[in-house]
């Protein structure tokens, strides 16, 4: 089976500030990391917070940009589900990034049904179906789910309908089961599979934003934070076997074991947020 080396940075993006190395240093170090003998793509922006979205250093994703122009690596834009008081201002934002498109920001991940439509008709880019669109259960803890083979369940003649009407190239999936069977996937969609973390759940609220607001105002949805998220991570003590973690308003469990089935090619992207770089002494515990 043919695998396409990919990265994530996408929601931990900001953290790159806080590192001594260069930005090539720190992807060659991360496909290191990954076991990958050279990285294809790298996937920028946010699967799960407008708040990040719209405060992405435009300083630190020009250096990506450019980095990844430099070592012939292709970019991915990746959209965030985005609350209305905060659109106008996001489609602000993705028009900034057009003057990248027409180079190594080749293609756009969206997750949801209006901005699917909008990118489609205002941009000339290759557009994937994001991880959000994908609602198969998600939950380890559940073994007669769990420990079944997934055949998913947006593979229906709507899907086709959709993949017609928006030129839509590829579809983002998690490692959600022991074994994910693709063989009646949509023809000509290429199949990206996030690795090594499943995302489990991801709520409108975030704790980390409420950190230093006043009662109050604690826990409100889509509010303007810090970016307290880039500081710390919340990891959980299941007492099961595997890792799970808190990053920004996602939840994610490890899943190393899922087997691939139904295809000869696929995107593995690697989300390197076990990198020792990012997990260090200021991380919380929650047992």
């Amino acid at each position: 089976m043919e695998q396409i080396s990919c990265l994530n940075f996408c929601d931990i993006m900001n953290y790159l500030n806080q590192e001594e190395e260069t930005i090539e240093a720190i992807i060659k170090n991360t496909a290191k990391k990954a076991g990958f003998e050279h990285v294809e793509r790298i996937y920028i922006g946010s699967y799960f917070c407008a708040q990040y979205f719209l405060h992405m250093d435009n300083i630190l994703f020009d250096d990506i940009v450019t980095q990844a122009k430099n070592m012939k690596i292709q970019v991915t834009l990746v959209i965030p589900v985005i609350p209305q008081k905060d659109l106008n201002t996001v489609l602000q934002k993705i028009q900034g990034y057009s003057e990248y498109f027409e180079d190594c920001l080749d293609e756009i991940t969206v997750n949801d049904y209006g901005m699917l439509a909008y990118i489609h008709e205002n941009y000339d880019v290759r557009l994937n179906m994001g991880r959000l669109f994908m609602k198969d259960y998600r939950d380890p803890r559940y073994p007669a789910y769990f420990k079944t083979v997934l055949k998913p369940k947006i593979f229906t003649k709507y899907l086709i309908r959709l993949i017609e009407q928006y030129q839509i190239d590829g579809m983002e999936f998690d490692l959600t089961h022991v074994s994910i069977n693709f063989e009646n996937k949509p023809k000509g969609i290429l199949i990206g599979v996030h690795t090594p973390f499943c995302y489990m759940t991801v709520g409108q609220i975030c704790e980390y934003a409420s950190i230093n607001k006043q009662i109050e105002k604690k826990f409100r949805p889509n509010q303007p934070c810090a970016k307290e998220c880039q500081e710390t991570i919340i990891r959980y003590d299941m007492q099961d076997g595997r890792e799970w973690i808190r990053v920004g308003r996602a939840i994610y469990f490890d899943n190393k074991e899922c087997e691939i089935e139904g295809i000869s090619r696929y995107r593995a992207i690697y989300f390197p947020v076990e990198w020792e770089g990012f997990i260090n002494e200021d991380i919380s515990s929650t047992k």
